[in-house]
């Protein structure tokens, strides 16, 4: 079954909005809330027909796991490319 375009369209809203909450959990160091989020996004992304985002949910999962800030922010900037070309599909 297909996901309507408008479930699409929030999904990528709601992770850009999970890009402002991981950049803050980095300057909090808390990598709690970075797993967390990590973990949902490698869930939830298939779901929402966004194969190339769940992976990188995942990485951020693992680097949040091994406090390794920088691979979080540079897997960050991944991802919002990643919602930025996903985006482009719906306009």
């Amino acid at each position: 079954m297909e996901v309507p375009v408008e479930l699409k369209i929030k999904y990528l809203d709601r992770r850009r909005v999970d890009i402002n909450h991981l950049l803050s959990s980095l300057d909090e160091n808390d990598f709690d809330l970075a797993i967390k989020l990590g973990h949902q996004i490698k869930g939830n992304a298939a779901t929402f027909e966004f194969p190339r985002i769940g992976p990188i949910g995942s990485d951020i999962e693992n680097a949040a796991k091994n406090g390794d800030k920088e691979q979080i922010r540079i897997l960050i900037q991944k991802m919002a490319s990643e919602i930025k070309i996903s985006s482009q599909t719906f306009h």
